[in-house]
């Protein structure tokens, strides 16, 4: 990586389903405090940091999956869904909870939606170019 950059508060994502796109867009929507950035797994970018710091995903199906680089380190899988979702406000703070399932039962639950979410949701031929207003939370 040439660049420095900051992957505090990072979303890395699948650039090309369609679910994972409309979970990007309710971050968006949802999260007042421009918390979050955000990385397309398939830009050069996200494949260098992948590559680098998380070989070990390179990938389980040859498919990315949600990476969420916050305050302790990086989480994965239903892990980070429910730190990304417990960081948009109060009104989010419930989905806490689902910490209390344990993790083997909520990362099948994850793993079984991902690998059926181009199936179910549907797959873009390219990755999102975000909308102006967002641009600045997009790393490139």
């Amino acid at each position: 990586m040439t660049e420095r950059h900051d992957f505090k508060n990072l979303i890395v994502f699948d650039g090309i389903c369609v679910m994972c796109n409309f979970l990007v867009d309710f971050i968006i929507k949802r999260d007042k405090r421009e918390l979050f950035r955000f990385l397309p797994a398939q830009s050069p970018l996200g494949r260098e940091l992948i590559q680098r710091s998380f070989p070990e995903l390179l990938w389980e199906s040859n498919e990315p999956r949600l990476i969420y680089i916050g305050e302790n380190g990086p989480q994965f899988k239903s892990d980070a869904v429910i730190s990304i979702l417990a960081n948009l406000g109060r009104t989010y703070y419930g989905v806490k909870l689902f910490y209390l399932i344990p993790r083997g039962i909520r990362d099948y639950c994850y793993q079984f939606i991902a690998s059926r979410r181009y199936q179910w949701f549907g797959k873009k031929t390219e990755c999102r170019v975000p909308h102006p207003s967002a641009k600045r939370r997009f790393l490139e």
